[in-house]
C-alpha cells in the first residue's frame, strides 16, 4: 500500500481544505503542526479498513517519538514511520539551511515519509488581525519578504538517495486572512 499516495491524496481532499481553513481559523496565533499531523491522522484513520491504523507521537524509538506512523495489525513490530515538519516560510534563513533537519529527521531517524509543510501570508494582514484582537506573538517575523525560499526548499531536497518527493499544489485559506500553505512529501523508493 502507497501511504504517501493516500495522504496527498488526503492533502489534495475537499475535507481536508476545509479541515485546513478551520485550523487557520481557530489557531492563527500557533505554529499548527500538531493540528495539521492530526487532521491526516484523522483522514486516515477514516479511509483505512480494520487491518491498519494510525497514531500519532508512537512508537519511542531512542528515546524520541514517531511522529505519525501507520500500523499494519498484522506486523505490528514494523510501523511505517512519518516524520512531519511544520515552518514558516523564512524560517532557517529562507530555508536555506533545511537540509540538515530532513537528514537528522528522515535518513537518521530511518522515517519512511517526511512531510514538511510551509506555512506564508502576507505579514501586514496578520499584524492587522492581531492588533485586533491584541495578540501580542508576532510570528510574521517568520515570514519571508521575498520569495526566494521556494527555491531554496526545492534545493534542500535533493540529494538525497532512493527517495521521491511529491509537491503538492498550495492551499489558499481565507480565513481569518489569507494564508498560503505548501506540501512537501519525500518518501523512499
Amino acid at each position: 500500500m502507497d501511504f504517501s499516495e493516500i495522504i496527498k491524496q488526503i492533502i489534495q481532499s475537499t475535507s481536508f481544505r476545509e479541515g485546513l481553513e478551520r485550523i487557520s481559523d481557530n489557531y492563527s496565533n500557533l505554529k499548527q503542526e500538531n493540528h495539521i499531523r492530526d487532521l491526516i491522522l484523522e483522514e486516515l484513520n477514516q479511509r483505512f479498513e480494520q487491518t491498519f491504523k494510525a497514531f500519532a507521537e508512537h512508537p519511542r524509538i531512542n528515546n524520541t517519538r514517531v511522529d505519525l506512523s501507520i500500523i499494519n495489525q498484522k506486523d505490528t513490530l514494523n510501523p511505517f514511520k512519518i516524520e512531519f515538519k511544520y515552518q514558516f516560510s523564512g524560517d532557517y534563513k529562507q530555508l536555506s539551511d533545511y537540509r540538515f533537519v530532513i537528514r537528522r529527521d528522515f535518513e537518521e531517524r530511518q522515517s519512511d515519509l517526511f512531510i514538511l509543510v510551509i506555512s506564508h501570508w502576507d505579514r501586514e494582514k496578520k499584524r492587522s488581525f492581531d492588533n485586533l484582537w491584541g495578540i501580542k506573538t508576532d510570528l510574521s517575523k517568520n515570514i519571508a519578504s521575498q520569495s526566494d525560499w521556494k527555491d531554496n526548499i526545492l534545493n534542500s531536497f535533493r540529494g538525497f538517495e532512493n527517495t521521491e518527493l511529491k509537491t503538492i499544489e498550495k492551499i489558499v485559506v481565507q480565513t481569518p486572512f489569507r494564508a498560503e500553505y505548501y506540501f512537501y512529501l519525500l518518501r523512499r523508493t
